[in-house]
């Protein structure tokens, strides 16, 4: 059985020790590159965007031959 001095010892030991997730988020330097990641991450996923839009359109005024101009002028022309 454990005395209650070992016990105390055992207890400061790890309370000093920063646990996993704590460790990770107090690292040194660590969110500023959180940040740039962030950043590009979003201006990735804006890009992504524009490009299925415009994809999309393209493929509607491919496949649809009735609707050319109105879909042409909703999409292209404002």
């Amino acid at each position: 059985m454990a005395t209650k001095k070992t016990l105390k010892k055992t207890i400061k030991k790890a309370s000093k020790k920063p646990i996993g997730l704590r460790r990770w988020v107090t690292a040194p330097g660590l969110r500023e590159a959180s940040t740039l990641n962030d950043v590009k991450n979003a201006i990735l996923l804006v890009s992504l965007l524009i490009n299925a839009a415009v994809f999309i359109g393209w493929l509607i005024l491919r496949l649809t031959t009735v609707y050319d101009q109105q879909v042409y002028n909703f999409l292209f022309v404002r």
